[in-house]
């Protein structure tokens, strides 16, 4: 029997002992996804400001990720893979406008086919219905209202109306996507103030933006804002995350309590955000920097795991649904490129087994850049289309950045341990040549552009120009 097949199994066991062997039902499954959510802005990975009490409730009943990343941050290719537990060159969700094939088994169709009802609430223009990512729920909420600006509270109440109305002998699969700290950064009250309540202005960026006195690729890029707005900016994206944080409250406090049913509840997000590290504000996709790439990543399972575990294995999301089929019980999704990040639990001693923990993470990690919708303003993106992609490698220690020019490349390396903020780069000296030479194997043979959906964006009509607009996409 394959080692993976051998895994489920065991982790399956655990899950279906219960005192004199009596059957745990299916547990009911809630993903949680966080649009533009950076994991080092929330308490339970040691941010402090109180922007997220009950998301860190949430970790410290469960299994924390302290090292989980993206590997594509953009939310179109971040989230097939979530659903697909593929690479973007596997299931083909290369640019910011693809769509998922149908060619893809996602995480939803196997857990409908396996006796789920399956519903998903979600907010973002690039998991419209029409995109694929609806493959597999029985309801697909998604309505244009909800493609930009502010949105949590109505996904909340949208998806407690889905659960009170449905019977309860059958485990339900829902999936809540949360756009509201994508940008612009615009709380509402009390959460507009939370952070910065001393900030009197003047602050007219908004303003600026609408009036095109700026561009957004001037806002990013060449930064026209000085250090005192850049942290009300900042403060502004944490209220953001705060208010998700009270909405997303809301639909944990109804799930809790006893059931017929464990929860098996994950929480992550599709990609991080940039707030001007490495002269990049306050976006994401064109960089590889940890800002953008390091993702949340919180499991709990009721009685499953030892709450409040903390994990340094390294993860991806395309370990997500493999995690989460394995814990169901369910074999289904063969040949994805992720694995479980929870092994069965061993006895110690004479004493009853544990449950799952984690597993031993991978070697390396590896992510690649977006290719569309790249702003003019960037002078980092040196080659037109799929060919200018960055891509790199992490062994958990030291990160290769491989950014291609034309006749070139330019090569970055960074020591994480030693430089967290990745600001000296090692290759310039031309030092530690084994590990260069390492990461470097490694990346070339994961790359791989010449497969998927590559093209160029189609023709954008006007309504959804203006809605790129305001997402900060295009000037």
């Amino acid at each position: 029997m394959p080692r993976m097949n051998r895994l489920r199994l065991l982790v399956t066991g655990t899950l279906l002992c219960a005192a004199c062997s009596a059957r745990v039902p299916r547990p009911n499954v809630l993903l949680i996804t966080v649009d533009t959510l950076r994991a080092d802005r929330l308490g339970c990975y040691g941010y402090a400001r109180p922007t997220s009490p009950n998301i860190d409730r949430l970790a410290a009943r469960g299994v924390l990720f302290e090292r989980a990343f993206t590997t594509l941050p953009r939310t179109t290719q971040s989230v097939a893979s979530i659903m697909t537990g593929r690479y973007p060159k596997v299931h083909g969700a290369r640019g910011l406008f693809s769509s998922l094939s149908s060619a893809n088994l996602t995480l939803a169709e196997v857990l409908k086919e396996d006796g789920y009802d399956t519903a998903a609430f979600v907010s973002n223009l690039f998991l419209r219905p029409g995109q694929g990512f609806e493959q597999g729920f029985d309801r697909y909420d998604n309505p244009p209202r909800r493609w930009e600006g502010n949105s949590a509270p109505e996904i909340t109440r949208a998806a407690l109306e889905w659960l009170r109305s449905r019977p309860t002998d059958r485990p339900f699969f829902l999936w809540a996507h949360y756009l509201d700290p994508h940008w612009t950064y615009r709380p509402a009250p009390p959460f507009d103030r939370r952070f910065d309540p001393d900030f009197t202005g003047p602050f007219t960026l908004y303003d600026d933006l609408e009036g095109r006195r700026l561009t957004k690729g001037q806002v990013i890029f060449e930064n026209r804002l000085p250090p005192r707005q850049v942290a009300h900016v900042a403060a502004l994206y944490d209220g953001e995350i705060a208010q998700t944080d009270a909405a997303l409250g809301a639909l944990l406090a109804a799930l809790e309590g006893p059931g017929t049913r464990p929860l098996l509840a994950l929480f992550t997000s599709d990609h991080g955000e940039s707030l001007g590290e490495h002269d990049y504000h306050f976006a994401h996709g064109e960089y590889l920097y940890q800002e953008s790439l390091r993702i949340p990543l919180i499991l709990a399972l009721p009685g499953g795991t030892a709450a409040g575990t903390r994990s340094e294995a390294l993860a991806e999301n395309i370990d997500i649904a493999p995690t989460i089929l394995a814990l169901a019980g369910i074999r289904r999704m063969q040949g994805v490129d992720g694995r479980p990040l929870l092994a069965a639990g061993r006895t110690a001693g004479a004493g009853p087994a544990r449950g799952p923990g984690p597993a031993p993470g991978r070697s390396v990690v590896f992510a690649e850049s977006d290719f569309q919708l790249i702003h003019p303003e960037n002078r980092r993106f040196y080659i037109p289309g799929p060919a200018g992609k960055w891509s790199s490698a992490f062994d958990g220690r030291h990160k290769l950045i491989h950014i291609p020019t034309p006749g070139g490349e330019i090569l970055e390396i960074y020591d994480l341990l030693e430089d967290p903020d990745e600001t000296r780069n090692l290759a310039r000296s031309g030092a530690d040549t084994e590990t260069r030479l390492r990461l470097l194997g490694e990346l070339r043979r994961f790359v791989d552009y010449g497969t998927g959906d590559t093209a160029g964006h189609p023709e954008i009509d006007p309504e959804q120009r203006l809605r790129l607009r305001s997402l900060g996409y295009i000037n």
